[in-house]
C-alpha cells in the first residue's frame, strides 16, 4: 500500500494528512498556517507538523495553496491569503527536508480532483468542479488529473462576465464588471442583500438564505438572480469544455436545496442541446482540501 501526505494551506489554518492510495486518513492534525508571518515561519511551521508523522513509507507530499500556482515550475504565481509567498521555494525546500517529491497546485484544483477521484464525480472523466463560497472558484480534472493550463489558470472562472450591466462594488473593483464571483458568490449575495434588505436583516449571504427560506420575497428574488447568473456560468464552461459533470462545492453549495433546481432549469434554457443533460451534483466529501492536495501528488506519481 502505498501513502501520500496531503497539506491544505490556509490563510488561518494548515491540515496535514497521510493518505492511503484509495483514499482513507490515517494520520491527521490542524495547526495555525501562521499565513500573514511571512513563508519562511509559513514554511518552518509546516516541517515541523510534517516531522510529527511516520513517513517511511509516503511516496509523495501534495501541497494545496490558495491562489494560481504554477504546477510546471512547482511555484505560487499569486499568495491569495498568504502574502509574500509568490515564488517561494516550498516544494524545494520540504522535498530535500525528507527526500520526498513534493507538488504544487491550487486549493480549488486540488478539491476539484478530491471530488473527481473520490466523491461526487467519481467514475466520471471529464470533470468540472466549482467552489461556490465566499468566492467563485474552478477545476478541470481529466481523467483523474489536473489540467492546469497556462500558469495555472485553467478552470479559474471568477471573472467570466455573466451580467454587464450589474452593480458593481468596491470590493470587486479589479474583477470585470458583473463576473460570476462579483455577482453569485456567498460574498456577492450579502452585498446584495444588504442594499436590497438593509444592515439590519442581512449581514451575509448566509441571512439571504435564512430570510428565502422563511419566504421573504425579496430574498428569494436575489438567490433566483444568483442561481440563473451562476446558470450562465455553467452554460459557457459546458460549450467550451462540454464535461461529463459539474460538481459543485463551497459553503453556498450546503444551502443547494434552496437553489440546484433554479440552478439546473436555467442551465438547461441555456446551454446547448447536447449539453443540457449534464448532471450538476453537489459535492460530498468533508476533507476534499487534504484529502485533494494527497491525490495531487498521488495523481503525478502515477
Amino acid at each position: 500500500m502505498k501513502y501520500y501526505v496531503g497539506i491544505d494551506l490556509g490563510g488561518t489554518n494548515v491540515r496535514v494528512a497521510k493518505v492511503s492510495e484509495d483514499g482513507k486518513i490515517v494520520q491527521d492534525v490542524i495547526a495555525s498556517s501562521h499565513g500573514l508571518e511571512g513563508p519562511k515561519v509559513i514554511l518552518d511551521n509546516i516541517i515541523n507538523l510534517l516531522r510529527g508523522f511516520d513517513l517511511k513509507d509516503v511516496v509523495g507530499i501534495g501541497l494545496a495553496i490558495p491562489g494560481p500556482v504554477d504546477a510546471d515550475r512547482n511555484v505560487i504565481t499569486q499568495a491569495t491569503n498568504i502574502p509574500g509567498c509568490e515564488g517561494y521555494p516550498f516544494a524545494d525546500v520540504i522535498s530535500r527536508e525528507f527526500d520526498i517529491p513534493v507538488y504544487l497546485d491550487n486549493d480549488a484544483n486540488a478539491a476539484g480532483l478530491a471530488e473527481a477521484v473520490l466523491g461526487s464525480g467519481k467514475g466520471y472523466k471529464t470533470v468540472y468542479y466549482l467552489t461556490h463560497s465566499t468566492g467563485i472558484g474552478g477545476g478541470l480534472i481529466l481523467n483523474g488529473k489536473i489540467h492546469s493550463g497556462h500558469k495555472g489558470y485553467a478552470g479559474e472562472v471568477a471573472n467570466v462576465i455573466v451580467d454587464p450591466n450589474a452593480k458593481q462594488y468596491d470590493i470587486y473593483k479589479n474583477f470585470n464588471r458583473g463576473g460570476v464571483e462579483s455577482v453569485a458568490s456567498g460574498t456577492a449575495i450579502g452585498l446584495i442583500g444588504k442594499d436590497l434588505l438593509g444592515e439590519d436583516l442581512v449581514k451575509g449571504g448566509s441571512d439571504v438564505f435564512k430570510l428565502a427560506s422563511r419566504g421573504n420575497e425579496t430574498a428569494q428574488q436575489i438567490i433566483d438572480k444568483m442561481a440563473k447568473d451562476f446558470a450562465t456560468c455553467l452554460a459557457a464552461i459546458s460549450a467550451i469544455v462540454a464535461p461529463d459533470c459539474f460538481v459543485i462545492g463551497g459553503g453556498v453549495s450546503h444551502s443547494s436545496h434552496l437553489y440546484f433546481d433554479k440552478l439546473k432549469e436555467y442551465f438547461k434554457s441555456m446551454a446547448h442541446p447536447a449539453m443540457r443533460e449534464i448532471p450538476i451534483l453537489v459535492a460530498t466529501l468533508a476533507e476534499p482540501g487534504v484529502l485533494g492536495a494527497a491525490m495531487i501528488a498521488k495523481s503525478r506519481d502515477e
